[in-house]
């Protein structure tokens, strides 16, 4: 959770950290279920766009309260966020193309599978109506 101030926070100050927590981790499981892109913002994540999501007044974060905690905590998730994701359009478009074109393979692959179970599953159907014929004249023929 981002940085506390050495005094107990009031309610206000608490709920703040607590939905900048959540949008943090919200970021982080975005970035996670987008094959390492962030999906908003053009692919950035900047403290404008974490207090957005937490739906907190990026000025909160130069208040006396959060300027040398919270702020520093943020920064800091921020740089070990960057590290892992482009921060440019180009760079951003340049991923998701590698991501896409990682998905169309997967979708090639997995078609052709299902045509190959798509067959075998006809062949089956096809030996199992030959069996069901040649069980009903064998029932036929002995009276069965």
């Amino acid at each position: 959770m981002p940085g506390h101030s050495a005094d107990k926070p009031n309610a206000r100050t608490e709920a703040a950290l607590q939905r900048l927590d959540k949008a943090m981790r919200e970021v982080e499981a975005d970035i996670e279920a987008n094959h390492g892109v962030y999906p908003f913002n053009h692919g950035r994540v900047t403290q404008s766009e974490l207090c957005r999501r937490a739906d907190v007044k990026k000025a909160t974060l130069q208040n006396p309260v959060h300027k040398d905690t919270t702020r520093v905590d943020i920064m800091a998730w921020l740089d070990q966020l960057a590290a892992r994701l482009s921060q440019t359009r180009d760079g951003t478009r340049e991923r998701v193309t590698v991501v896409a074109d990682h998905l169309a393979a997967q979708v090639q692959q997995l078609t052709l599978a299902h045509q190959a179970v798509q067959e075998q599953l006809a062949l089956a159907e096809e030996r199992i109506a030959q069996l069901q014929d040649e069980l009903s004249r064998l029932r036929a023929g002995t009276g069965a």
